[in-house]
């Protein structure tokens, strides 16, 4: 008889049973892309600082209409520093924090990643694994597996090769 492990209760098809679970490695990862994203953001801080700082300068001698109103002008830029300041640097940090919320699973039929998100809540989406999935494995270190699109996956994985492996075979057993 196939018991379901605890907490898979009503989640898994009849005869699906979990080949593998695992986690992200933990800490800051930088790719490629993130080149043009930071080099943006410290654009878009740089800007804003100096958007703000002449802004404080021509509104420090006003005392006509308006006011104490003119005086807040300048910290209209706070909010594209804070844009500029998430592209450059904060991005980085928010993926380490989803990383370390995100589990993994592989069962005989689909792949499963789970993300306590902060202001989603609990997710748990999966992905059908059959022999048109367009599966890469991503040398790394640590490497990674990219099953639904090149961003969606096993991002970051210790055993990507013997997952990979498992993933090649769910495809050749599949009907």
């Amino acid at each position: 008889m196939n018991t379901v492990p605890s907490g898979w209760e009503g989640l898994l098809d009849e005869g699906e049973t979990i080949l593998w679970q695992g986690r992200p490695v933990a800490g800051l990862s930088f790719h490629g892309s993130d080149v043009m994203s930071m080099a943006m953001g410290v654009f878009f801080m740089g800007f804003s600082i100096f958007w703000m700082g002449m802004a404080a300068n021509i509104t420090s001698g006003f005392n006509g209409f308006g006011g104490g109103f003119p005086k807040l002008f300048p910290l209209f830029g706070i909010p594209f520093f804070l844009i500029g300041f998430y592209n450059a640097i904060g991005h980085v940090f928010w993926k380490a924090y989803l990383r370390s919320k995100t589990h993994y699973t592989l069962s005989s039929k689909r792949a499963f990643i789970a993300t306590d998100h902060p202001s989603s809540g609990r997710l748990l989406r999966d992905y059908p694994i059959d022999a048109q999935t367009d599966i890469i494995l991503k040398v790394g270190p640590p490497d990674s597996i990219w099953f639904a699109g090149k961003r969606i996956g096993f991002a970051r994985i210790e055993d990507a090769r013997s997952v990979h492996k498992l993933m090649r075979q769910i495809q050749k057993d599949t009907p």
